[in-house]
């Protein structure tokens, strides 16, 4: 059988698990860094994605003439070039 003891405080004694105080502070930690982990990982990907439209730009463009336009799946950046 599967011991839930984390889950309900400990069996009837509810002696050898950590108090719920400890279990939602663990369990919020884990959110927010999970939440901050994924928040810097889309910036600085996107940040990449978005630098790479620039340093592949063909001989001869401007940065005015790099157009990006965020595209959601896969995530980054469409690049568009206008040559005169």
């Amino acid at each position: 059988m599967i011991n839930n003891s984390w889950a309900d405080g400990g069996y009837e004694d509810r002696g050898p698990a950590p108090s719920r105080r400890v279990r939602v502070a663990t369990t919020v930690v884990i959110i927010l860094s999970t939440v901050v982990g994924v928040a810097w990982f889309a910036k600085v990907g996107l940040d990449q994605s978005r630098a790479d439209c620039y340093a592949n730009a063909p001989a001869g463009t401007t940065v005015a003439d790099v157009t990006t336009t965020l595209r959601w799946l896969p995530p980054g950046y469409d690049c568009e070039y206008d040559q005169p």
